[in-house]
């Protein structure tokens, strides 16, 4: 066994006793702030908006950041980790969030959740191998609108990602990928199937320069381009991070 291989064996079992605090909590990332951005723009956290489910939510640290001013809308994360769901509960500082375990892979588990206007799904859907799944389970919860941040192709191609990092092999293990990119044109359509419309699609690119990992490892960074926008990258793989809102077809 060689000895980067054993190092990352031993990091990751002392990463498994110990879920490492967020510090998003006291300093949001920029693509959470732009992200919000994006919801009051579009009217997504008005006085109108009672209830919002978050799925994939990991430890919630972005509703925290959401929470803040919208004290009256109830916020509702969910994520099939328990350890995650354990570790949101812990730093949860508002009344008005929630968090439950819910696995949306699995059928008729929605029932914990009712009556939300809105739905976001916050760089969590690109872990998924099919885009359907987790979308049919988002629609199958009724909100008006869904707003998902995630990453996307314009084109009819799906790519599949997974990355093994040496120096961390708990990163490469379970779950169905880490930076999975998916056609903007089949997840319209995937959408329309269950009687939604995608009505907002806008790149982000953040403003301010990601610095690359010393070691060459896993975590973004960005690259101007020609038209002087910071491109994000995770190692070698270029991540086109998109904004998008789905509204539900009126009947």
């Amino acid at each position: 066994m060689s000895l980067v291989i054993k190092k990352s064996q031993d990091n990751w079992a002392k990463s498994k006793q110990k879920i490492k605090k967020h510090n998003q909590i006291n300093k949001p990332y920029e693509s959470t702030i732009a992200f919000k951005k994006f919801l009051e723009k579009n009217n997504l956290l008005s006085k109108k908006i009672n209830h919002i489910v978050d799925v994939g939510t990991g430890l919630g640290t972005h509703l925290d950041y959401f929470s803040k001013k919208n004290t009256k809308i109830k916020f509702t994360g969910i994520d099939y980790s328990s350890r995650l769901i354990q570790e949101a509960k812990k730093l949860k500082k508002k009344k008005n969030i929630n968090f439950f375990k819910v696995n949306v892979l699995k059928k008729n588990n929605n029932k914990i959740i009712s009556n939300c206007d809105g739905v976001t799904c916050i760089q969590t859907l690109c872990a998924f191998k099919d885009i359907e799944k987790p979308i049919k389970f988002m629609c199958s919860l009724t909100p008006k609108w869904i707003a998902i941040n995630s990453l996307f192709y314009d084109g009819l191609l799906d790519v599949q990602i997974r990355i093994k990092d040496y120096n961390d092999l708990n990163s490469y293990l379970g779950g169905d990928g880490d930076f999975n990119i998916f056609s903007m044109q089949i997840t319209s359509k995937v959408f329309k199937k269950y009687g939604y419309k995608l009505t907002k699609l806008i790149p982000f690119y953040p403003k301010k320069k990601l610095s690359k990992i010393k070691n060459g490892g896993k975590g973004s960074y960005t690259i101007k381009n020609g038209f002087k926008k910071n491109i994000a990258f995770s190692g070698p793989v270029y991540l086109p991070w998109h904004f998008i809102l789905a509204k539900k077809i009126a009947r």
